[in-house]
């Protein structure tokens, strides 16, 4: 396997592999929303990403070809997470606070594995605790490896400002996630966490690629 393949290459095939399942995946999806059973196809500002995840619609209508392609979908993006945050283990010099960032950024790459295997409507609770999982693990470890950046001679101070960003809008949706209106009690609500949760989706993928790449060009250095 090419030199650094989990840092420099797999996170841009994830993310291609991502939107090509999930587009076929929203393509395929029977219908259904919380709040209206009779909607055909999916809806990009009504439909959670879980529903895609679902073996069963709103509607009671099958939905296994759509689940399979988010699953896989999210199985892959897990394990991009697992092997690119373990190859950042032994870079920084604060190896305490390193393998604490590493840990938590694994830890969210399980929690994606985690989601795919507790479809919403199989396994509500364990599902819910995978994708809180996600965020908060990936929230800390954002946080955690924008100090080892700043820490870190020849580490270009720019990809530290950027993990500040994406550790603050990850916690913005923490928040509208968990203390927001809940989905249920209107279509506004629903409106709201749907669309939260797709940009801070797209954020997580693109912000991933861009930090891969930064520490791609400071591995080169050290080369």
């Amino acid at each position: 396997m090419k030199k650094n393949f989990w840092v420099l290459e797999m996170p841009k095939y994830s993310i291609i592999i991502f939107c090509l399942l999930n587009v076929i995946g929203m393509w395929l999806y029977p219908g259904g929303t919380i709040h209206d059973m009779d909607q055909v196809g999916y809806s990009f500002t009504h439909n959670f990403f879980s529903d895609l995840g679902a073996t069963v619609t709103h509607s009671d209508l099958d939905n296994t070809v759509s689940s399979i392609l988010f699953n896989i979908s999210l199985c892959v993006s897990g394990v991009t997470f697992i092997m690119l945050f373990w190859s950042f283990r032994n870079v920084f010099d604060l190896k305490i606070l390193s393998w604490l960032a590493t840990l938590f950024g694994v830890m969210g790459g399980i929690s994606f594995i985690g989601v795919a295997c507790t479809p919403s409507n199989l396994l509500m609770a364990p599902h819910i605790t995978f994708a809180h999982g996600i965020f908060r693990c990936l929230c800390i470890a954002s946080f955690l490896y924008t100090i080892l950046i700043v820490k870190t001679k020849d580490f270009d101070n720019k990809y530290a400002y950027g993990f500040i960003v994406f550790g603050i809008m990850v916690l913005a949706y923490i928040l509208i996630s968990e203390l927001g209106p809940d989905a249920r009690i209107s279509q506004s609500a629903l409106i709201l966490q749907v669309v939260s949760q797709k940009i801070i989706a797209i954020w997580i993928l693109v912000a991933i690629l861009l930090y891969s790449r930064g520490l791609g060009k400071y591995l080169h250095k050290r080369s």
